[in-house]
């Protein structure tokens, strides 16, 4: 997919997006991805690169691993 095409995909999704506070997130993101570093960019997109091949921990996998180790915290 160029990089136009990637565009128009995200300005749909966005425009499907009914969540006001999620839209306002995306903008900080968006917005603060513009004043990190280069090394921190890079892990960003390294990461995003890893979650779309499948290659990231599900987020209840890591809460379930969180609330084992730390149970302490989650009572």
């Amino acid at each position: 997919m160029n990089i136009q095409n990637s565009k128009i995909e995200l300005a749909k999704v966005i425009l499907d997006i009914e969540n006001p506070k999620l839209i306002e997130e995306i903008i900080r993101l968006i917005q603060s991805k513009s004043t990190l570093t280069e090394k921190q960019k890079a892990a960003i997109d390294e990461a995003i690169y890893s979650l779309e091949n499948n290659e990231g921990v599900a987020h209840n996998m890591v809460m379930e691993e969180t609330r084992s180790r730390y149970s302490k915290y989650f009572k």
